[in-house]
């Protein structure tokens, strides 16, 4: 119940800071927040918490694994958003996130030999490759997404006011999805409830949102910022994964707090050496 509610105020939580950020220091901060482990962490907390480091490391495995569908979903809307609507663009990304899915599921089949399903125990799925393979392919994705990233052009519609019930309306709207994931990830086990808590439901509100209401450009700025956070995610999540197991709670998410930044300064030393590829955020 604890983990429930915790997720059901934390993500429209998410959903009204990303929106003040963006309107404050533009939608690439907004993107950002939205990319960080905003509530993928404390949940990947609450489950150590509730139910031991091992749970809360299957859980992170399937964390690490729905990065794959994240990356996606930003590199897909944010090249679509320049191109066509919201209507049109959300759709187009959801499509391609879920073949990553598919994808992710492939790579946790072979990697563990028991599929991405399974219950809460520590068998069937602890460890393995599946995470290697899936937190490697995930920064693959990053790093020649935001290598290939096109200018931006300039909007030929004018931005307009979001109106006042549109921000209490994408709050409402992540909490209650974020409740049926939440439920529907107790009857799937812990590694089904990782997936499920960090897939792109935030970006796929705020996204819309902000292409409709400041434009094309602003839209693709949210998703270069929350695919630039996606690194540092995955290595944070993937510490976790690894970490829990062997190191419990006390030593894990310190090492995994350690990880998410570097892994953000490696990818910028990375792309900076890289012509081309613009200023990092």
């Amino acid at each position: 119940m604890e983990i429930l509610l915790a997720r059901a105020a934390l993500a429209p939580s998410v959903v009204l800071l990303a929106s003040v950020v963006a309107r404050r220091l533009g939608p690439r901060r907004g993107g950002q927040l939205l990319g960080a482990p905003t509530t993928s962490g404390p949940f990947l907390l609450l489950v150590c918490a509730e139910s031991g480091p091992g749970a809360a490391g299957r859980a992170a495995q399937g964390s690490v694994a729905s990065q794959l569908v994240v990356a996606v979903f930003c590199l897909v809307y944010g090249r679509l958003a320049t191109r066509t609507r919201p209507a049109r663009a959300l759709p187009g990304a959801l499509l391609a996130a879920a073949g990553a899915a598919l994808v992710a599921a492939a790579i946790a089949a072979a990697g563990t030999g028991s599929g991405a399903g399974g219950g809460t125990g520590t068998g069937g799925g602890t460890g393995g490759a599946a995470p290697i393979v899936a937190c490697a392919l995930v920064l693959a994705v990053v790093a020649a997404g935001l290598r290939t990233w096109p200018p931006t052009p300039p909007d030929r519609v004018p931005a307009r006011r979001p109106r006042r019930w549109e921000t209490p309306m994408r709050m409402a709207v992540s909490g209650v999805t974020v409740v049926v994931a939440v439920v529907a990830a107790r009857e799937l086990g812990t590694y089904a409830g990782g997936v499920l808590c960090s897939l792109p439901v935030l970006l796929s509100v705020m996204a819309p949102a902000v292409h409709r209401t400041t434009g094309s450009r602003a839209a693709a700025e949210l998703l270069r910022g929350a695919l630039t956070a996606t690194a540092g995610t995955v290595v944070f999540l993937f510490a976790l994964a690894t970490g829990l197991p062997r190191l419990g709670a006390a030593g894990a998410f310190p090492l995994a707090l350690v990880a998410m930044p570097a892994a953000d300064v490696l990818l910028r030393t990375a792309l900076a050496r890289r012509p081309g590829t613009g200023h990092m955020p």
